[in-house]
């Protein structure tokens, strides 16, 4: 757990950059049917979408990547994204985050923007079959837009 701790202060520190995730965008035609289900219908509808962007990771070390499936949420602060485990032969909703997002190793960092001053950081594994919030990190900054940090508080989530 240190060298995850160390990972993500690095990051908000801006001693080291997070990586971003590659994702692509694949149309609903070629995804199984519980994964179409989480991008909200009604957004689908409105931008009349016929795709949306998928990230594949391994989150839990099994050999079978995870799909995070980008669910029409978007804002300011980043976007939602749906976390799908493949369970006997089909995928099921494990967890769901919001905002902009790093991975590292087989964990996930998620920043949360919240004003021009603050932002939530949280990592995540996925553990049993449930996406796990390990850490929390509430980030005050001494001058807008989210520079020169000036308070952390760190929660170690049980």
């Amino acid at each position: 757990m240190n060298y995850i701790f160390m990972d993500v202060l690095a990051i908000i520190l801006n001693l080291s950059s997070g990586r971003e995730f590659e994702s692509k965008k694949i149309p609903f035609e070629k995804l199984p049917i519980e994964c179409v289900e989480v991008y909200d219908k009604d957004i689908r509808e409105w931008r009349n979408e016929d795709s949306t962007e998928v990230i594949e990771i391994d989150l839990d070390d099994d050999q079978i990547a995870e799909l995070l499936i980008f669910n029409g949420q978007n804002g300011s602060g980043g976007e939602g994204y749906t976390v799908m485990q493949k369970h006997n032969g089909k995928y099921r909703k494990v967890g769901e985050v919001f905002g902009c997002l790093y991975q590292n190793g087989k964990g996930l960092i998620v920043e949360l923007p919240l004003t021009p001053h603050h932002a939530e950081w949280s990592y995540y594994e996925l553990i049993n079959g449930k996406l796990d919030k390990q850490l929390q990190f509430h980030v005050e900054y001494a001058q807008a837009v989210r520079e020169k940090v000036e308070t952390i508080i760190i929660k170690i989530q049980k």
